[in-house]
């Protein structure tokens, strides 16, 4: 995984966002099945407290969370797998400097719902697997989840706070919803022309 500071941040250009910098490189295909393991092993962990305090890094949005939604974000599963053990009763600050208010009680939504549909010890969880290419909308896209395609309409009913989760999502390295933003932004760019799209 590459160093925080080397991952894409999108460019503000003009006062807007730059769509070409929202968008983060292609990755490759995401590895489902690891993803659901990595989740589970940190959900699982001794050396992390039950509850993290998620601190956006604008806004001064703060999010209590528990150990498993806090856990759909790479960047909380280094820390775990990084830092110290802390008593299970202890609830640690995780401070997030690129993610802004909105855009993380977005990212805390959609772990939550994650984890409330997948039951108490993560069993039944499960991610949308997105094509590359997309074939069409996300919702008529076979193996994207109905519930993560609605997820994703509302989000996107704002394009600027699209963009923002985009890169909250990049910048936290949760890759599922990073996924589906990404195939967001892609949806509404099919058949546009390049005129239309600057």
């Amino acid at each position: 995984m590459a160093p925080l500071a080397a991952r894409p941040v999108a460019l503000l250009v003009g006062g807007a966002l730059s769509l070409a910098a929202a968008v983060p490189p292609a990755r490759g295909p995401v590895d489902y099945q690891q993803e659901i393991a990595d989740i589970r092993t940190c959900a699982e962990s001794d050396a992390f407290p039950q509850q993290v305090a998620l601190v956006a890094g604008e806004g001064g949005g703060r999010a209590t969370v528990s150990r498993s939604v806090a856990c759909f974000m790479k960047i909380v599963q280094d820390m775990v797998d990084e830092g110290e053990e802390a008593a299970p009763d202890a609830v640690i600050d995780i401070p997030l400097p690129k993610v802004d208010s909105e855009s993380l009680s977005i990212i805390v939504d959609f772990a939550t719902n994650k984890v409330r549909q997948a039951g108490d010890q993560l069993q039944d969880l499960k991610f949308s697997v997105v094509p590359r290419p997309l074939p069409g909308p996300l919702h008529e896209t076979d193996g994207v989840l109905s519930e993560d395609a609605a997820f994703m309409d509302q989000v996107a009913e704002d394009l600027n706070r699209l963009f923002r989760l985009t890169n909250a999502a990049n910048f936290v390295d949760c890759p599922t919803l990073l996924e589906l933003c990404a195939a967001r932004i892609a949806q509404m760019l099919i058949g546009k022309p390049p005129k239309e799209i600057r």
